[in-house]
């Protein structure tokens, strides 16, 4: 099968567990890239954090952010899609009350209310910091400049985030909810999600969709991995991922990426 786009999932995937891409990866995709293969980094990142591993790998990649709500390249934005704002802080609200936190994602921004340790896990691993403002004075930016989310996300202790996923999910609120790890859980627009990306890309740059390789570790890919001509779970991705998978590669900290290309493409 020839490949033309490989499309990666970043966390618990491309990254090991220090959120450091395995320099085996980094080398296979640089090979794959120079034979004309096109690389995408589709995360529920914000694109600074997307950026910071593209700069690891050193080869350009398309990136769709916020699991495809935003899709951009070397060139800009190639597509955005939004929640609306009164959605947007209801979820706020609802998490608070239950004793999560939650942050907003537009465009390039990375909004926060305050500092707590959950952001200041998320600052380390994504080596960027959000901004902090309060929820009316962020309802007025967006007022302002005629802009909304295009995600929110949800966050707190495992206990809490299902607690606030079993509160939303009833709700028939007209979103997606998704769990990329758990103590995420990612709100996005209806019809948003990381297998919506690779078909958009696919539609973008004319690539066909069976001459794609996906790669994920959560449940937020298996909309990814189903819509792949190949779909491939790290060793260490959870289990319903894995029963979609077309093949199982070794784990995010043994370069599973790099092993999968290696037998894909004979990449050395």
């Amino acid at each position: 099968m020839d490949i033309s786009l490989i499309c990666m999932d970043i966390d618990g995937t491309l990254v090991n567990d220090r959120h450091i891409v395995p320099e085996e990866n980094r080398v296979a995709l640089r090979e794959a890239a120079k034979r004309g293969i096109k690389l995408a980094l589709i995360s529920g990142r914000y694109p600074a954090g997307i950026r910071y591993v593209e700069e690891q790998i050193k080869a350009d990649c398309i990136k769709a952010a916020y699991a495809g709500g935003y899709i951009f390249d070397a060139g800009g934005c190639l597509y955005s899609e939004y929640l609306s704002t009164e959605l947007a802080f209801q979820i706020f609200d609802t998490a608070v009350e239950a004793g999560g936190d939650c942050w907003f994602f537009s465009g390039e921004k990375w909004y926060v209310e305050k500092i707590n340790p959950w952001v200041e896990t998320e600052i380390e691993n994504v080596n960027s910091r959000p901004e902090i403002i309060s929820i009316d004075r962020l309802d007025g930016i967006f007022r302002q400049t005629g802009t909304a989310p295009n995600k929110v996300l949800v966050t707190g202790s495992p206990q809490t985030v299902k607690k606030i996923y079993g509160i939303l999910k009833p709700l028939s609120l007209n979103v997606r909810l998704a769990f990329s790890s758990p103590v995420y859980l990612e709100v996005t627009p209806t019809g948003i999600h990381k297998g919506f990306a690779l078909e958009k890309l696919c539609e973008i740059y004319k690539i066909p969709i069976h001459n794609t390789v996906a790669f994920g570790d959560q449940d937020l890919d298996i909309p990814l991995i189903e819509k792949a001509g190949i779909g491939i779970a790290v060793a260490n991705g959870v289990d319903a991922l894995k029963k979609k998978a077309d093949f199982i590669t070794k784990s995010n900290n043994e370069g599973g990426v790099a092993y999968a290309l290696g037998n894909i493409l004979n990449i050395i």
